[in-house]
């Protein structure tokens, strides 16, 4: 049974995401307008890069989003950031890449050097499987999902699955 996304965008274009894990258990959480993006690209990097311990991954052995946003002292050890598995750190990095390209200057040429410069940096090495052409699966994948959200009437409901 593959995790469940389920993005219903409500009145105030913010969005409600609720999350069905492999184990049958859920949670949900409400997104402010625009962040829903972000959830979206940790979709689309994590899939097309076949991570299992990035921010989904985490959910779906039980951890909420709330457990992400709590203040670090309050979160679970396992949610400390220097206790994070390595593919979750590296996909913050290319969810935020991929955030600016869409929103800010358009695709950089220079998209995998910029992030290997930004990840070395706080001490991690750009993932061996993402290539030049994950990254066009990426970018292509992400412009897709945030139109068909854009497009999205009140009340109806973006679904994803993905495989753990």
């Amino acid at each position: 049974m593959p995790l469940r996304l389920q993005f219903k965008k409500q009145k105030d274009q913010s969005a409600v995401l609720t999350l069905h894990r492999t184990d049958g258990s859920s949670t949900f959480t409400k997104i402010r307008p625009g962040l829903e993006v972000h959830d979206l690209a940790h979709y689309v990097v994590e899939t097309v890069l076949e991570f299992k311990e990035a921010f989904y991954g985490l959910i779906n052995q039980g951890y909420t989003v709330l457990d992400f946003e709590k203040p670090r002292d309050q979160r679970p050890i396992a949610l400390i950031p220097e206790n994070l598995p390595k593919e979750s750190l590296q996909t913050e990095f290319i969810v935020n890449q991929l955030q600016v390209e869409l929103f800010n200057s358009g695709e950089q040429e220079e998209f995998l050097t910029l992030l290997e410069q930004a990840m070395s940096a706080r001490g991690l090495n750009i993932p061996t499987s993402l290539t030049a052409d994950k990254l066009s699966i990426m970018r292509e994948q992400l412009r897709m999902l945030v139109k068909q959200w854009r497009e999205l009437n009140v009340g109806d409901t973006l679904e994803l699955s993905m495989e753990l």
